[in-house]
C-alpha cells in the first residue's frame, strides 16, 4: 500500500512531536525514544523512495518540513543532555565496581571493616 507523500509528511510530524512530548518528560524512557525513532526512520525512508525535489513540494508540505526540523533543533540537545547524564551514571557505577572489586578481593577483612593493603 503506496502512501502519499502529504499523509507520510503528516506522519513524521506527528511522530516527531510525540518525540518531544516524550524527551520533554523528566523520567521517560529511553526505550520509548528508540520505537519513535524508529517509525521516524521508517517513515523517512519510505518519503525518500519519492525523490521528492524542493520544487515539487506544496507550500503545506514546506510548512512541515520547516517545522519538523525545528522540533529536531530543539529535540538533540535535550536528548544529548539526557546522554552525558546516563554517561555519567554509567562511569560513576564503573569506578564504583572497581573501588569494590579492589578491595574485596583477598585482603583480610573483619566485621565489615577492611585493612586496605593497596598501599
Amino acid at each position: 500500500m503506496e502512501k502519499t507523500v502529504e499523509g507520510l509528511l503528516d506522519g513524521l510530524l506527528k511522530v516527531t512531536q510525540r518525540l518531544e512530548e516524550v524527551v520533554s518528560v523528566k523520567g521517560s524512557e529511553p526505550e520509548e525514544w528508540l520505537s519513535l525513532l524508529d517509525e521516524r526512520e521508517n517513515l523517512i525512508l519510505q518519503i525518500q523512495k519519492h525523490e521528492l525535489a524542493s520544487e515539487s513540494l506544496s507550500f503545506s508540505q514546506k510548512q512541515q518540513l520547516e517545522q519538523i526540523y525545528e522540533i529536531n533543533q530543539r529535540l538533540i540537545p535535550k536528548m544529548d543532555v539526557r546522554k552525558q547524564a546516563v554517561q555519567k551514571q554509567l562511569n560513576n557505577l564503573q569506578r564504583t565496581k572497581l573501588a569494590m572489586n579492589s578491595y574485596n578481593e583477598d585482603g583480610p577483612n573483619c566485621y565489615g571493616a577492611f585493612f586496605d593493603r593497596k598501599k
